[in-house]
């Protein structure tokens, strides 16, 4: 609560100092903008005077070097009495030919101002205003112009341009910072130059754009003032936090957050805004002394507070740890009474000092003998050197809260038959550092027990490994079984694929006779006349006739070797497929059965796409789709006979990372109904009329697709798209191929 107090009087106290500052600073604000908006506007008329010099029009008109050299003086004795920084005259053409600053390095004559806006707007016949960052001069200024005219025409522009860095020196104040901010929010003048050309806020890339384009600024930089922190004090006033470099004694530089309040005024007139940065550090630091002071009284008082209390709590303490050290030596002599285990307390020398009830328990005999007697006399260790394994566990206790352990024998040397002779022991030894002394404590757990429990458990992990090794050797003999029979089924599967093809071949077998006909008559009748032409001794014509032969053998041989490709079995490998090839591979084969049943066949416009897959398998699979849409024709009544391919990347495959294509068969048959689509690729399931094909063409094509990592599906096409009425009626089937691309 006190925090609290504290935090929320340096706020109050904080607030109410930045109003006085944030009232007396308004006023300054208020005092500043008239002073920058009469130092700018008193050079307003100036152009106006000057567009109404005779000697100005002349020149305009005439352009004699007399005429020049007398204005260029002239302007040069106006601006150095009215301050202004230049003062020029420009031709209708945008060049200047007159300025003040004639003499000068950087002189405006014969400089081309057409492209900024207050010569264009002079030229409209207005007076013209714009500020800008000088293209000859690199200084920035206020300008104003106006039109020169002779009668009612245009002749050129006078123009003054006021110097803005003239103010800021004059500006300057060690109570507040200024920034004359443009309608972009860029600082175009400030009494910090390295707050020059920043924006208060950040500029879009639209903004920027324009900018640029505008040449107001040349190819100057925009960057963001470094503002860190910027929260609303009221509606009229903002406290910012903006990091500033500094130098230390060392020459060292180091960044600061110095905070600020922000008052902002606009001069309309001038299309400016005016912003005072007023400094409150010294508001903060007296702020954060102030509560430096309420803490430290407060700590003062709490110190006082918590020493109270902590000496009657010690009072308190210091009896109850007395109680709690009797109840502790009593509870402790309740345990080791108690305790299952048998302890012993040895001295320095390793002689037995004391023993609990649970030590005579576990050897079965009283031990007020051994009292005085060597730690060897009552336990030995399992080792082939008891004597050296004993002194060695002492050794290796070196040091408190290091325990060792070992497993051996207690025994007891008596004349009694009652007691044991030997009991199996683990023993665990622990050295004890007291304020005066040196001891050790010993304790021992009998060891009978587990020992019984460790021989069955042995016995039972040994018949747990032979029944393991009994049931690896029948999982070995079952795998050996499921391979033999996943590689039959592979065997079985490259038969099926075969007797595909084959069969395809089959229904070929007449295309395939047409096809190699018409070569063979067209070669015999080449050859009977070039035998004629020969008789004849025409051996141009008997060549020609020749060569005519042996380009029909290319094309009877491209034919042949097509259909060897596609009959030939054997293990396939997949790598990228040219869908082209694949394409003019599969239409090669049916282009007999297309033409025979007078079907027309569009393919698509196919680049470079290629899938990953095998070229026999995926023709296999385009040949059975195709046979099946000409099937699918011959069987329905629709006049329009269409086999449609396409090469589509999937929709929902634009946004993902690995890349699709999809081949798409359409027909114009009767399409399917449901029961046919829903069993479409089961084995032996066919719906061609006439119990035509073995049912085996899609459910083999299925299983290719997947093999190759792609999928199969199929569709009716509807004329939804072409009639309500009619949305449902098929218009065909559409059979699409997703393969991955690469």
């Amino acid at each position: 609560m006190s925090l609290v107090l504290m935090w929320k009087g340096g706020e109050i106290l904080k607030q109410k100092q930045i109003e006085n500052l944030k009232q007396s600073s308004s006023a300054e604000l208020a005092q500043l903008t008239k002073v920058i908006v009469s130092a700018i506007e008193k050079y307003q008329h100036m152009p106006t005077l000057l567009a109404s010099n005779s000697r100005v029009i002349r020149v305009l008109e005439h352009g004699r070097a007399y005429d020049i050299r007398q204005l260029n003086a002239e302007l040069e004795q106006i601006s150095r009495i009215t301050e202004a920084s230049e003062s020029y005259i420009i031709s209708p053409s945008g060049v200047t030919i007159a300025a003040s600053n004639y003499d000068q390095e950087t002189s405006f004559i014969g400089k081309d101002f057409s492209f900024r806006p207050y010569f264009k707007q002079a030229m409209a016949g207005l007076s013209g205003r714009y500020y800008a960052l000088g293209t000859t001069t690199n200084r920035r200024g206020y300008y104003f112009s106006y039109p020169v005219r002779n009668g009612h025409e245009i002749i050129g522009v006078a123009v003054v341009k006021v110097d803005l860095s003239q103010f800021e020196s004059r500006l300057k104040n060690n109570k507040f910072n200024f920034l004359l901010l443009d309608p972009d929010g860029i600082v175009f003048s400030s009494s910090r130059r390295e707050w020059l050309y920043k924006t208060i806020n950040q500029l879009t890339h639209e903004e920027l754009q324009r900018i640029v384009q505008s040449r107001r600024y040349k190819t100057q930089a925009f960057e963001k003032l470094p503002i860190v922190a910027e929260e609303s004090f009221d509606e009229e006033a903002n406290l910012l936090q903006l990091l500033e470099v500094s130098s230390t004694l060392k020459g060292e530089e180091k960044i600061d957050r110095i905070s600020y309040l922000h008052l902002s005024s606009s001069i309309y007139s001038l299309g400016f805004k005016v912003d005072l940065l007023i400094p409150i550090t010294l508001i903060e630091e007296e702020v954060a002394l102030w509560r430096t002071i309420f803490m430290a009284s407060l700590l003062i008082l709490i110190l006082v507070l918590i020493t109270a209390r902590l000496r009657r709590r010690m009072l308190s303490e210091r009896s109850q740890a007395l109680e709690m050290s009797r109840h502790n030596q009593a509870y402790i002599r309740e345990i080791i009474t108690n305790t299952q285990a048998g302890l012993i307390t040895l001295d320095e020398e390793q002689k037995i000092e004391s023993y609990n009830p649970a030590m005579e328990t576990l050897i079965d005999h009283p031990l007020t003998e051994l009292i005085g007697m060597p730690f060897s006399d009552l336990y030995t260790p399992i080792s082939d050197d008891p004597e050296g394994q004993s002194k060695a566990l002492f050794s290796e206790v070196s040091a408190p809260f290091i325990v060792t352990a070992s497993e051996g024998f207690l025994h007891l040397n008596s004349q009694s038959p009652r007691h044991k002779q030997q009991v199996a022991v683990e023993m665990t030894l622990c050295k004890m550092n007291l304020p005066n002394s040196l001891k050790y404590l010993v304790t021992f757990h009998d060891m009978t027990e587990r020992k019984r429990y460790e021989q069955e458990l042995m016995h039972a992990r040994n018949a747990l490994e032979h029944r393991v090794v009994e049931r690896t050797s029948e999982l070995e003999l079952a795998n050996q079984r499921l391979r033999d029979e996943i590689q039959h089924h592979k065997e079985t599967q490259q038969e099926l694929i075969q007797t595909a093809k084959l069969a395809v071949l089959g229904q070929l077998s007449a295309g395939i006779n047409h096809e190699l006909n018409q070569p063979l008559t067209a070669m015999r009748a080449f050859a009977e006349n070039g035998l004629t032409f020969i008789e004849r001794e025409n051996i141009t014509q008997a060549k020609g006739n020749l060569n005519k032969i042996v380009n029909l053998c290319g094309h009877m041989s491209d034919i042949i070797s097509r259909f060897k490709v596609f009959a030939r079995k054997g293990n396939f490998q997949h790598s990228p497929v040219s869908l082209d090839t694949v394409i003019q591979g599969a239409m090669t084969i049916m282009m007999q059965r297309i033409k025979d049943a007078e079907i027309e066949c569009i393919l698509p416009k196919i680049n470079t796409e290629q899938v990953i897959g095998d070229v026999v398998l995926l023709e296999q699979v385009l040949v059975n789709l195709i046979a099946n849409a000409i099937d699918a024709i011959m069987e329905s009544d629709h006049s329009q006979k269409r086999i449609e391919i396409k090469i589509e990347q999937p929709a929902h495959d634009l946004d993902k990372q690995d890349s699709w294509l999809t081949i798409r068969v359409l027909d114009s048959g009767n399409g399917m109904d449901d029961v046919v689509l829903a069993s479409l690729f089961e084995p032996f399931f066919t719906s061609k009329s006439d119990s035509v094909g073995l049912g085996l063409g899609l459910s083999i094509s299925q299983r290719i697709v997947e093999s190759m990592g792609g999928s199969i599906s199929a569709a009716n096409i509807t004329q939804g798209e072409h009639s309500e009425c009619y949305k449902d009626v098929n218009i065909g089937a559409e059979f699409s191929v997703t393969l991955k691309a690469v």
